[in-house]
């Protein structure tokens, strides 16, 4: 069971994973005037020449979402110790001073809480 503060701080995390995946798949429309960071402009222009169907966006928004939560999925597990750090990380309350990872697995509950969370879970 989270506390309160943990399903805060995994729902925010998948809020920052939802707007990003849609920001970026919404750059490929054709239609979309979105600017994407400098540094990937180029291979956005590519892409939206190629994925021009619905089916083509729907398939790269699974995508970028599997990638995004693994990305996220393996930080949890870093703050879990799991990552190889020769060091332990917390996340730490500042107004209580007490660890988020108390009673929990980030990675595992991170994950439990999408799957619960997900639309395309509930179907």
């Amino acid at each position: 069971m989270l506390t309160e503060k943990q399903r805060l701080l995994f729902e925010k995390l998948k809020q920052i994973k939802d707007t990003y995946v849609d920001i970026s798949v919404g750059s490929f429309h054709p239609q979309s005037n979105t600017k994407w960071w400098a540094d990937s402009g180029e291979a956005y222009k590519l892409l939206r020449n190629k994925l021009s169907s619905e089916e083509d966006l729907e398939a790269i928004t699974v995508i970028q979402n599997e990638l995004v939560k693994t990305v996220i999925y393996h930080i949890m597990e870093m703050i879990d110790g799991y990552g190889g750090l020769s060091f332990e990380v917390d996340l730490i309350d500042k107004e209580t001073k007490q660890s988020l990872r108390d009673g929990i697995e980030f990675h595992d509950k991170f994950m439990d809480y999408l799957y619960e969370n997900e639309e395309d879970n509930k179907k």
